[in-house]
């Protein structure tokens, strides 16, 4: 959703999709996400901050019909892998619109943790609505990880 609500979608034009995708190639940290060799999403790792290790992550499917299928929390997953892994980060988070259920418990999935409200920070359709702060250390990623595989041998 990227904090965007409308009843009628934009469609890209050529040059503005030509602009999108050299921003997303040109980001260091911004991955597009493809389903069966079509594009479905873009997923970021935005200001990461080298003195205090951590990172906001940012990820958005441009249509309903990619949600509820699991392909969020693959990319969320891979990101946090490339995060806590090659990056070194020590902190990921986010902010979400609090109405956004299915993002929240995705982002649940995949072990961030409610920190904090962000009130009447995000202004969507005229009206305004609160984010939710949610994080996720390295350790949090690590005992996760190291659960699933043994829930894997088992």
């Amino acid at each position: 959703m990227y904090g965007f609500v409308s009843d009628t979608p934009d469609v890209m034009t050529g040059d503005h999709a030509e602009r999108w995708l050299q921003g997303t190639m040109n980001h260091p940290n911004a991955r597009v996400i493809e389903e069966d060799g079509k594009l479905v999403g873009e997923v970021r790792l935005d200001n990461p901050d080298k003195a205090d290790s951590r990172a906001r992550l940012a990820i958005g499917l441009f249509h309903e019909r990619h949600l509820g299928r699991g392909i969020g929390r693959k990319a969320i997953d891979l990101v946090l892998q490339r995060a806590f892994g090659a990056l070194g980060l020590h902190r990921v988070d986010l902010r979400v619109l609090s109405f956004n259920i299915r993002a929240i418990r995705c982002h649940e999935a995949c072990g961030f943790r409610r920190e904090g409200i962000g009130r009447q920070s995000a202004l969507v359709g005229g009206q305004w609505h609160d984010d939710w702060i949610m994080a996720i250390l390295e350790q949090d990623f690590r005992d996760r990880t190291a659960e699933r595989k043994a829930n894997l041998q088992e």
